[in-house]
């Protein structure tokens, strides 16, 4: 009889122990490196800034053949806060490489903006799909063996009043190839909100919540300029 209660309490153990671990996203293998110190320009539309710390990597890519499912999409919060004017966001830069053999593969990526429901990614606001990136740079810094890009995303103007609002982005690597991964950042002290999300399907449907990670990005667009009126004085 007490064997029998061991063996249930390490079925139990086991099983908890799955289901911890399925609740961690796909990242890239972490590895102890020395972070880089930069300086990286806050401009005046600047609606999010999260400078890349170099610590992980979490994958977003429909490619993923280091994904369970082979699709992964990661998803970050920000604030709007334009005192009432509102905000056109029209381009995305993100942090981020091609693991494992720093073999980048030329693709589009997808872009959402949508509403925040109760803490979650809701519904699309804004969409772009293709999206070739305008530009696709190597920094310079090396992350876990392989080369930091800073990639530039156009998407059309989307207008979005002050409010809290989740970003979400993909591309798609194809299987058999390195898989694309959006670089963890330090959460922006005016506009970020600490933690993040992914699915595990596309589109997604069901978002896992990640109350610690914030991705490296900066998102820029034109705070909405105020009307002025004209008037004759007779």
């Amino acid at each position: 009889m007490r064997m029998k209660v061991l063996l249930m309490l390490g079925a139990a153990t086991l099983l908890a122990l799955s289901q911890a671990a399925a609740v961690e996203p796909n990242r890239v293998l972490p590895v102890n490196q020395t972070p880089v110190e930069r300086t990286i320009v806050r401009g005046p539309d600047t609606m999010l800034l999260q400078s890349p710390n170099q610590s992980n990597g979490i994958f977003t890519d429909i490619g993923c053949d280091l994904c369970g499912t082979g699709v992964q999409i990661v998803a970050d919060n920000f604030d709007v806060a334009t005192g009432g004017l509102g905000f056109d966001l029209d381009e995305i830069w993100v942090w981020g490489g091609y693991y494992s053999s720093d073999t980048p593969v030329l693709a589009p990526f997808d872009i959402y903006i949508a509403a925040n429901a109760a803490g979650s990614p809701g519904a699309a606001i804004c969409s772009q799909t293709g999206v070739w990136p305008t530009s696709d740079v190597t920094t310079g810094v090396v992350l876990f063996g392989v080369s930091e890009h800073l990639i530039q995303l156009n998407i059309p103007a989307c207008n979005l009043a002050d409010g809290t609002y989740w970003v979400y982005l993909f591309t798609n690597t194809g299987f058999g190839t390195d898989d694309f991964f959006w670089e963890v950042g330090n959460v922006d002290a005016a506009n970020g909100i600490v933690g993040s999300a992914w699915a595990t399907e596309n589109p997604p449907a069901t978002w896992n919540l990640d109350a610690a990670t914030d991705m490296a990005c900066q998102i820029t667009g034109t705070i909405v300029p105020v009307e002025l009126q004209s008037f004759d004085i007779e």
